[in-house]
């Protein structure tokens, strides 16, 4: 374990970073303590792969959500991320979750002492609120310092590092039984002496001990546990393929050795909660999974998926063994509304049945905080290309007749 003092010494407010210096007065008057950072907490690695932070491509919050996983929102292309610090379900107090050390036996009578380590417990509460709750020395109530809002990562990345605990010692005497009961006169704060600091300050009469245990997920979230949220049938119900009509529209024909038009209209994709999308702009989403770390803290960490569907092309079966369209519009169809339009010439007389398949790429990034920082990775190939069929549309192609010319 490391012991961190927690003080108002002065002689440590150089460490107390310029952007925090403003915030202390107003914070030492509401709750009697100063808090102070020693800049030893791990920076975030750049590189962007596997098992490295990237700060550059999110940014590490307070609070993540739990209960709606797989519930995508949409957000803007060039939206920022944000990744939620590993942490305690929110309105839910989260940290170790048994104090360390406790009375030996002796001989009655007999003067003694002994340590107990009771676990520091942190709360997330609205907006990235963060209150440290401080055990009593009876471990039956604790004491709540709120933090202000420029300061609220500091203890959730500690306690993505560690587990926290504030050390009592206790001084009395060997009861009839042998225990360390009588007290005389009962428990004290066990920080004598400062140890070198390690971490941070946050002052007041309390101090700290920490036990590391940090929470690294290097790997991200397994694909199969992304799988379900993230499947084709998943995201198809956010396309709409829109629907085929042509120009001349039916029921007129079209006319052979003349373009005929064909347009799908209402291609779009679905803003969830909002409006329908042209598929001529990209949708971007975003999906929260919170995985438990299951070690008896109650923290989480938090995967956000940013999901993007962009319209890649469409393939053309024009009914007589072609499936390419004319290099241009006629100057009739140029112009008409329509999410994809193509033209076609065709070379007789007939009744085709037409139809079109449009292509869609799916791009999946996965982001998420952890002690060693944020992280991002580009899952390709997670989600293969989606393709969306319409049709067959039919459409009556006639021969155009000549006009008689009159003779003499």
């Amino acid at each position: 374990m490391a012991l961190v003092q927690l003080t108002a010494s002065a002689h440590l407010l150089p460490f107390l970073p310029a952007a925090m210096a403003g915030a202390r007065a107003g914070f030492a008057a509401g709750l009697g303590v100063v808090v102070l950072m020693v800049a030893s907490t791990p920076s975030a690695l750049a590189s962007g792969t596997p098992g490295s932070g990237d700060a550059n491509v999110c940014t590490p919050t307070v609070g993540g959500e739990v209960g709606n996983d797989g519930r995508l929102v949409a957000v803007q292309e060039n939206a920022s991320v944000d990744c939620p610090l590993a942490s305690g379900l929110p309105g839910t107090p989260y940290g170790a979750s048994s104090p360390h050390g406790g009375p030996g036996s002796g001989h009655p009578g007999e003067s003694c002492s002994y340590e107990i380590d009771r676990p520091v417990k942190l709360l997330i509460g609205p907006n990235g609120s963060v209150t440290e709750l401080d055990p009593t020395a009876d471990g039956k109530g604790s004491t709540s310092i709120a933090y202000p809002s420029e300061l609220t990562q500091v203890p959730v990345t500690e306690a993505e590092q560690a587990n926290i605990y504030v050390p009592y010692v206790f001084h009395g005497k060997y009861d009839k039984d042998g225990l360390c009961t009588v007290p005389n006169p009962g428990f004290e704060l066990g920080c004598p002496v400062p140890v070198p600091f390690t971490n941070f300050v946050v002052a007041g009469d309390v101090c700290w001990l920490t036990e590391p245990n940090p929470v690294r997920r290097p790997n991200g979230l397994p694909s199969d546990r992304i799988l379900p949220y993230l499947d084709q049938a998943h995201l198809l119900q956010l396309i709409n393929a829109g629907t085929l009509s042509s120009l001349p529209d039916n029921p007129n024909p079209g006319l052979v050795a003349i373009g005929t038009c064909f347009f799908v209209t209402g291609a779009s994709f679905q803003v969830p909660g909002g409006t329908w999308r042209s598929i001529q702009q990209p949708a971007d989403f975003e999906m929260t999974i919170a995985d438990p770390v299951n070690d008896g803290t109650g923290r989480y960490v938090f995967y956000v998926f940013r999901i993007g569907l962009a319209f890649q092309g469409a393939t053309w079966d024009f009914g007589d063994g072609s499936t390419q369209p004319d290099p241009d519009l006629p100057a009739a169809c140029i112009g008409v509304p329509a999410d994809i339009a193509a033209s076609h010439t065709y070379r007789t007389y007939g009744s085709y049945h037409v139809s079109v398949v449009e292509h869609y790429r799916v791009t999946v990034d996965e982001y998420w905080s952890d002690a060693d920082g944020q992280h991002h990775l580009r899952l390709d190939g997670l989600i293969p290309p989606i393709a969306r069929a319409i049709g067959p549309y039919t459409k009556q192609v006639i021969q155009e007749e000549g006009v008689p010319v009159g003779s003499s």
